[in-house]
């Protein structure tokens, strides 16, 4: 029989016995604490640091995902555990209030959104009187510990089952519910109805539908239908008959959560061509208007939110969000207002842009060394670059070392946007139409929400010929959730869309291989 430790997590102030050899990872898991782990436990991402002690007075930095347990231990999760920005407005789109619940008469009730993202989870409390919206609350994604993208997940529960990620994300709902209530003084029990959108993954995993099919080719759902389920059913604990609603997914990896955006924008009315693009963990792409719709998904977000990014992170206190460059050299603001810990997707955006401006980086990805940017850039700008891990990389100030960008994450800002890029193309070439044909880009989501859009096409991530068209639109999702509350023929609707968007599998196109490639260079400046 192992022996077991105690363990006392100084931050959160919970004791728990642990069995021999259990990680601290896992430790921290079951005490309900879930620490940011992209790679998945691998040990190779460096997100996962926390600091270990015997007695309480002598600390060690160790990754919680490689230390198991011989002794007990005091752990401070302080230095991993970071104040996220987690995006909830969005631009609305004014729908009659015709709500599909059933509402009792001269009685409380209330409906709740949800946008379930891979990396956090929005939510939205509504009177079910009125569709006024009466509070957000929002958190971080705790199935993140498993990992930073869907595929990591979706390997976990094949080899571990659906318990831990179903039940956590489960638990967030139910927390999240409970601050909702609470802060708008009112009991969760009145509750009557909530509606969720995510990306196909996402939904997978709160039914526990089988998983195979969407990690294998053809890479299609298991089930793509709008559900509507008592809560209870589901762990979900509103009113004893409230009614759970998660929008229809439109392909394998195009979730509810685009179908929200859809409801958020509705192309389908449209005359003029709209392209709408949710750049989160994966990109989802949809292009047209009310005579044909195509849509897309390209892999492309871990770069946008941290992962594969020596010093990225996602939208917290501690990160660069914007770089600019003027004559007195670069200069960065940072979320919190407090010494920089990493650079979040809009920062990458701008330190790309101004590092291509600069010369510091050419067409092809390449940056300069130390010699070379002296000779072909100045002093001022070669201060900037060094050396990291026998790698170019740039600092943003020469006097914080620890902050910067090597050669390796601009080869994944390429592999990024080149996907997102090509996938655009490809969508246009179906449709038979150019770049200047669309009238309108509508960027959705916390990262098109932050990001300069003027970079963003100085780097060839989006047109630049359409870039006094680009419009944010905030978290779209989770107004198309809001939506589908709000009016019952708009929910109705979203069956009618599932069907009539039609989904492009970038993957089986012969040509996509051949674009990627010419996408990965950055444009001429």
């Amino acid at each position: 029989m192992k022996q077991t430790y105690s363990l006392h997590f100084v931050q959160e102030q919970i004791s728990l016995e642990v069995e021999e050899g259990t990680t601290v990872m896992n430790a921290l898991k079951a005490a309900g604490i879930f620490l940011d782990a992209p790679c998945a436990g691998k040990g190779t991402c460096q997100k996962c640091l926390i600091q270990i002690s015997t007695d309480s007075s002598s600390w060690e930095t160790v990754k919680a995902c490689q230390t198991r347990i011989d002794c007990s231990l005091y752990i401070d999760t302080s230095k991993s555990k970071m104040k996220h920005r987690i995006l909830t407005e969005a631009a609305a789109r004014c729908v009659p209030y015709a709500p599909s619940v059933k509402i009792p008469k001269n009685e409380p009730g209330y409906l709740a959104a949800f946008d379930i993202g891979t990396t956090t989870i929005a939510s939205y409390l509504l009177d079910a009187h009125t569709g006024k919206q009466l509070g957000t609350a929002s958190c971080v994604n705790p199935q993140t510990a498993y990992g930073a993208d869907v595929i990591s997940r979706a390997d976990y529960t094949l080899h571990h089952g659906f318990d831990a990620l179903t039940g956590c994300i489960q638990k967030a709902i139910n927390d999240l519910l409970q601050e909702l209530a609470k802060s708008a003084n009112i009991q969760v029990e009145k509750i009557l109805q909530i509606c969720l959108v995510g990306n196909t993954c996402m939904h997978h995993i709160f039914f526990q539908y089988p998983m195979d099919s969407l990690v294998l080719a053809p890479y299609v759902p298991y089930q793509r239908k709008l559900i509507r389920e008592k809560a209870a059913n589901f762990q979900i604990h509103i009113h004893p008959e409230g009614e759970l609603l998660f929008l229809p997914v439109i392909a394998g990896f195009v979730g509810a959560d685009t179908m929200g955006c859809l409801l958020a924008v509705r192309p389908d009315l449209k005359d003029e061509i709209t392209l709408m693009i949710d750049i989160g963990t994966n990109g989802e792409l949809v292009l047209g208007n009310k005579k044909q719709l195509v849509c897309c998904s390209t892999a492309a977000g871990p770069a946008f939110e941290g992962a594969k990014i020596e010093c990225g992170m996602r939208g917290a206190d501690g990160a660069i969000d914007h770089v600019f460059w003027d004559e007195n050299g670069f200069h960065f603001s940072v979320i919190g207002n407090c010494e920089p810990k990493g650079i979040c997707g809009s920062g990458l955006i701008d330190t790309i842009a101004c590092l291509r401006k600069q010369g510091l980086i050419d067409e092809m990805g390449h940056m300069l060394s130390y010699q070379e940017a002296m000779e072909i850039c100045g002093a001022t700008a070669a201060s900037h670059i060094t050396q990291k891990q026998n790698m170019t990389a740039f600092l943003f100030d020469p006097d914080i070392s620890h902050v910067y960008l090597t050669q390796k994450d601009v080869r994944e800002v390429q592999l990024a946007k080149g996907a997102i890029s090509a996938g655009i193309l490809l969508l246009e070439k179906h449709l038979g139409i150019t770049h200047q044909q669309i009238q309108t880009i509508y960027i959705a989501g916390a990262f098109g929400n932050y990001m300069n859009p003027q970079n963003a096409c100085n780097i060839g991530l989006l047109p630049t010929t359409l870039k006094d068209r680009i419009q944010s639109i905030g978290n779209a999702a989770g107004e198309g959730a809001k939506i589908a509350l709000l009016n019952k023929n708009e929910l109705a609707q979203t069956v009618c869309l599932s069907q009539q968007v039609e989904f492009l599998e970038l993957a089986a196109i012969p040509e996509f291989q051949d674009c990627f490639v010419d996408e990965l260079e950055f444009p001429e400046l």
